[in-house]
C-alpha cells in the first residue's frame, strides 16, 4: 500500500508540476521566480471578466454610442507623458517560468515608447520604439535588434516573440476609436463596441472594446487579424486618479497565437510630467552588434 500510494503521488506532483509551467523572457532568469497557478474553479480574465465587474461599484450609466466615444477620446487624449515604476512577468512557450523582473516604462503621446527590465541589479533588456522603428538592446550580448515597430518579431536566439508596437497602443487606443466605425451592443453592467472596417471585400472586424457602465472605462481591449483571428486582448484594472487621468495600474495582455501573456503592475507612477525627447532614443553601446528583423 505504501508503495502505490508513493507511485501514485508522485504521479499527482509530476502531473502538478507539468501544469503550472509557462514562460518568460530570457531563459537565465528562470531562477527565483515564483510560479502561479489559477484557483481552481476560476476562469482566466480572458474568458470571464465577471470578475473584473464585481470590483466596479455604482450606478450604471446610458449613454450613446457617441456618447460613449466622446468620453473615452477626452479622457485618453489628456495623457501626454506616462512614466512609471513596473513589475513585469511575461510568458512564452519556449522558455521555462515565468519570470519576474522589474523596470521602467516611459510613454509619450502617441507612439514614443521605452522599457527597460532588470532582475539582481542586471539590465535585461532595454527597448525604444517610435511608432515606425524600434531598438532593442540586450546587454547580456551585446546585440541590438532593430526592425518595424507594428509588426511581429521573432528573436530566435533568445526564444521569444516582441511586439513593440502593441506595448505603446496600450496607452493611446483613441486612434482606434477615431479611425474605424463602430457598434454599440448594451449589456446590463457594460458596453460592448465592435469597431468595424469597410473595404472592397466587405466589412472587417477589426476590433472590440469593453467599457464598463459605471464610469465609462475600458477594462478589456481585443485586436483581431485580417482573417478574424485574435491578435490580441489586454485587460485594464486598477484605475487611479493622477493629475486629472485616469490609470489603470495593472495591464495584462495576451497574444494567442503565439501563447504569450505579459502582466503589467505599475507603481511610482507620473502623469504628464516633462520627459526628455532624448529619453526615447536607445543609447548606442560601443561595440554591440546591430541584427536586423524583418
Amino acid at each position: 500500500m505504501r508503495v502505490r500510494s508513493r507511485q501514485k503521488y508522485s504521479k499527482i506532483i509530476m502531473t502538478h508540476s507539468y501544469l503550472i509551467q509557462s514562460s518568460f523572457l530570457f531563459a537565465i532568469l528562470v531562477s527565483g521566480c515564483a510560479i502561479f497557478k489559477t484557483p481552481v474553479g476560476q476562469k482566466p480574465m480572458w474568458e470571464d471578466t465577471s470578475a473584473i465587474l464585481k470590483n466596479i461599484q455604482g450606478e450604471t450609466q446610458n449613454l450613446s454610442l457617441q456618447q460613449i466615444r466622446d468620453s473615452l477620446i477626452s479622457k485618453n487624449s489628456t495623457l501626454t507623458t506616462f512614466r512609471a515604476n513596473v513589475d513585469l512577468t511575461l510568458t512564452t512557450p519556449d522558455v521555462k517560468g515565468p519570470v519576474r523582473c522589474t523596470g521602467l516604462i516611459l510613454y509619450q503621446s502617441p507612439r514614443s515608447f521605452r522599457a527597460l527590465g532588470s532582475k539582481f541589479a542586471t539590465t535585461l533588456f532595454d527597448m525604444s520604439s517610435d511608432g515606425r522603428q524600434f531598438w532593442l538592446h540586450i546587454p547580456l550580448e551585446n546585440k541590438i535588434y532593430t526592425g518595424a515597430s507594428n509588426t511581429f518579431h521573432r528573436i530566435e536566439s533568445l526564444g521569444i516573440n516582441i511586439f513593440p508596437g502593441d506595448m505603446a497602443s496600450l496607452f493611446n487606443y483613441r486612434e482606434i476609436l477615431e479611425g474605424e466605425k463602430p457598434i454599440l451592443e448594451i449589456w446590463p453592467a457594460y458596453w460592448l463596441v465592435h469597431m468595424l472596417k469597410m473595404d472592397k471585400e466587405g466589412v472587417i472586424l477589426k476590433g472590440n472594446l469593453l467599457i464598463d457602465r459605471v464610469n465609462a472605462e475600458v477594462f478589456r481591449c481585443e485586436l483581431f487579424n485580417s482573417d478574424g483571428s485574435v491578435r490580441l486582448q489586454a485587460v485594464f484594472t486598477d484605475y487611479t486618479t493622477l493629475n486629472g487621468c485616469r490609470i489603470p495600474q495593472r495591464i495584462d495582455v495576451r497574444w494567442p497565437a503565439h501563447s504569450t501573456t505579459l502582466s503589467i503592475t505599475f507603481s511610482n507612477i507620473t502623469v504628464n510630467g516633462t520627459l526628455d525627447p532624448r529619453l526615447f532614443t536607445l543609447p548606442m553601446p560601443k561595440g554591440a552588434e546591430i541584427i536586423t528583423l524583418n
